[in-house]
């Protein structure tokens, strides 16, 4: 090629300006392209924030700005006066739709778990916790029928009344003999009862799974330490200021075995509010408070698991005494039938003990807590419990005693079963319970494609808060779901759904002449519905009606003034942000 035709060529390349022009179009086409591909992609005929579809973040920004989470999310339904609607708040994932519908939801959770079934999202807040947990697995998982077969006789009668219930009692027992020693020492002020029940319910539930013997359990620490503050209150307790001010007692140090435990909701909460769980939990885990409580947790179910086999290999069936003996007596058995050898260290019974510590402790924790707020509020309602209660168990009064544990078990007392009930659609401890769907489904007439995330809503609208007013157009009138309606208890009033009233739960039985307590008085979704409904629910009834009798039995509750506000904390459950009692001895 000559010089002449070198330059000629050259002439016609373009200058580097051009292209750096060319470049820079070109990535800012690719990068405009993967920016479309990256906004949300609503469902069409669901409504949502249209605001939201046209941002990477989709609705994150307005839940972070929203004072609470959950709220914001079931509200979504409301503000779109629809009974669905979906929203943005996974980045680069699929919209999640979120159903409030009372039939609805009742409809998918009890009817329809072949259409929608547990997602990942579930398995990804439990995570490093308990990832064997047969609560975070799919149905059709495979594995799914022998972890329910390993755990099956933890709610039989005979476990809940021989094992569960002494050990309930002796929990909520020690509950009293602890605010007795407190209120004594408080001379009629308020004191924090948030930790109190916090680790009354741990020594019960811990008790219940591994047997824990009393001179292990929190609350005998916590007694011992208030039996050793001065009276009137020295330097570990809180001068009295004002008539509003609280007495705040120290604590004794917990051992490593509790704070373990304790950790178990706290990596709940971490990973629940993050859009990547299983990374937020790893990035936990750096923290040394996190990684020694995992160690510690293991090595908490190595030793409890030895002491469980020493009962049974030195008294075989008649030895259980726990949760974890009665599991390892199964594996015992069904190694026997598949001729091999027992792994009685196997993940799936460590996870499946930490799932039943975690579904009978925080849970039953946080409604005790708003229980006792309600009972300060309302007086007539303890005035009457208390009546009730004593009349129920005349003997005992008779015999100027504390209500058995058999008593309060076998006493059928319509008004306490108002009153917990009430307690737990007040409380609306767990609002939203996740779903995926495994096909392309219908709700109410919306189509859902398949592997789509679901939101069923367990509170808000016409559970505690007015029903939705939908507007009665042909187009949503048109959708309504064929079997939603089957069965569906009654609405409640709108005018009075948002207070706490037991007697909602009450009707007159005319042939007898008296009140009795009616399950179906209106909806609930507290231990939610169905065959992946809530398997520790007789548990936590038990746990509950034995922590109310008692208490009740041997305090009254006063107003708490400006203590007793109804703000909420969302941790792993919504907990109250306060909670204090003000106690006088009956």
């Amino acid at each position: 090629m000559t010089m002449d035709a070198s330059w000629a060529w050259g002439s016609l390349l373009p200058s580097p300006v051009v292209l750096l022009a060319v470049v820079c179009l070109v990535s800012a086409g690719l990068l405009h392209q993967v920016y479309l591909f990256a906004l949300p992609k609503p469902i069409p005929g669901i409504p949502y924030n249209l605001h939201a579809s046209k941002r990477l973040m989709g609705d994150i920004p307005d839940v972070r700005r929203s004072k609470h989470m959950r709220q914001w999310v079931w509200s979504q339904p409301r503000a779109h006066r629809a009974p669905l609607s979906q929203v943005f708040v996974l980045p680069f994932r699929r919209p999640t739709v979120i159903v409030t519908d009372y039939s609805a939801v009742v409809d998918i959770l009890a009817r329809r778990s072949r259409e929608f079934d547990r997602g990942q999202r579930i398995r990804e807040i439990v995570g490093l916790i308990a990832p064997e947990f047969h609560f975070t697995m799919e149905t059709k998982e495979e594995g799914f029928k022998a972890h329910k077969e390993l755990v099956r006789d933890l709610m039989t009668p005979r476990f809940l009344n021989e094992v569960s219930s002494p050990r309930i009692y002796d929990a909520f027992a020690a509950l009293v003999h602890l605010w007795h020693e407190k209120s004594t020492k408080a001379m009629g002020q308020p004191f924090c009862a948030s930790h109190d029940l916090y680790m009354t319910t741990l020594d019960s539930i811990c008790s219940v799974a591994f047997g824990l013997d009393a001179s292990k359990r929190s609350l005998t620490r916590e007694i011992d330490h208030v039996r050793s503050l001065p009276v009137p209150p020295g330097p570990q307790v809180s001068p009295i200021i004002s008539d509003a001010a609280p007495v705040e007692f120290s604590r004794p140090e917990p051992n490593p075995e509790i704070e373990a435990l304790l950790d178990i909701p706290e990596m709940l909460s971490i990973s629940q509010k993050s859009g990547f769980p299983w990374i937020a939990q790893r990035l936990a885990l750096l923290r040394p408070k996190h990684a020694r409580a995992m160690r510690n947790r293991q090595a908490l179910i190595d030793t409890q698991t030895e002491n469980s086999l020493k009962r049974l290999f030195a008294g075989g069936e008649k030895g259980m005494q726990c949760a974890l003996d009665w599991m390892l007596w199964r594996e015992m058995g069904k190694a026997k039938k598949e001729e091999r050898a027992p792994d009685f260290h196997s993940p799936v019974i460590r996870d499946e003990t930490f799932g039943f510590l975690l579904g009978g402790h925080d849970t039953s924790a946080t409604v005790l807590s708003w229980w006792v707020k309600y009972m300060a509020e309302h007086p007539h309602v303890q005035t009457r419990l208390r009546a009730e209660l004593r009349n129920g168990h005349s003997v005992a009064m008779m015999e100027g005693r504390w209500p058995a544990m058999e008593e309060i078990i076998s006493t059928h007392i319509p008004y306490l079963e108002a009153v917990v009930q009430e307690t737990l659609r007040c409380a609306s401890i767990v609002t939203l319970i996740s779903r995926t769907t495994t096909q392309d489904a219908q709700v109410l007439g919306y189509h859902i494609p398949k592997d789509t995330s679901i939101l069923l809503s367990l509170t808000g609208p016409g559970l505690t808060e007015p029903s939705l007013d939908v507007p009665a157009t042909p187009d949503l009138g048109t959708k309504t779901s064929p079997t939603s309606q089957t069965n569906s208890p009654p609405a409640w009033d709108n005018a009075d759904v948002h207070l706490f009233r037991p007697e909602r739960w009450l009707k007159a039985d005319v042939e007898k002449g008296i009140e009795v307590f009616d399950s179906r008085a209106g909806p609930i979704l507290a231990f939610s519905t169905g065959p992946r409904g809530c398997f520790g629910r007789r548990l936590g009834e038990m746990q509950l009606k034995t922590a109310v009798t008692l208490l009740i039995w041997n305090f009254e509750f006063g107003s708490t003034g400006p203590l007793g506000g109804m703000e909420i904390k969302e941790k792993f459950v919504n907990m109250p942000r306060d909670c204090y009692v003000r106690l006088k001895q009956t």
